[in-house]
């Protein structure tokens, strides 16, 4: 009895394979493509966002002179760029002891320890 041991007796099966699989299969296990956009903020009461939200409040103050305290992180969305951004819906107060919501905008490269605030803005 004689065995098919040439090599040219599996290109056949190998052209059918890549026919089904143009890409070998590897398209199940990958993510799609960052696409810059915005993607919601799953969990707000997460330690890394309630420091974003806490720096957000600071560097308002700074720039402002207005004294507000960070009452809580309602929500927000993240956007992959060349680092992050992060839209935060937060509530602070001021000496009223009245919440208002304010749209903070945070952009940060977490590997060059880099934050800059780039919008801080009452919801009305």
């Amino acid at each position: 009895m004689r065995t098919l041991s040439h090599p040219l007796f599996l290109l056949p099966l190998l052209f059918s394979v890549l026919l089904i699989f143009p890409n070998g299969g590897a398209a199940a296990s990958r993510k799609p493509p960052l696409s810059g956009a915005y993607e919601p903020i799953q969990d707000p009461e997460d330690a890394h966002i309630q420091a974003l939200a806490k720096y957000a409040v600071r560097q308002h103050k700074k720039e402002s002179g207005e004294s507000l305290v960070l009452t809580r992180v309602l929500g927000g969305q993240q956007q992959v760029v060349a680092g992050m951004n992060y839209r935060l819906i937060i509530g602070a107060a001021g000496w009223s002891g009245v919440e208002e919501l304010y749209l903070a905008v945070v952009y940060e490269k977490p590997w060059k320890n880099f934050r800059n605030l780039t919008v801080f803005e009452p919801i009305v």
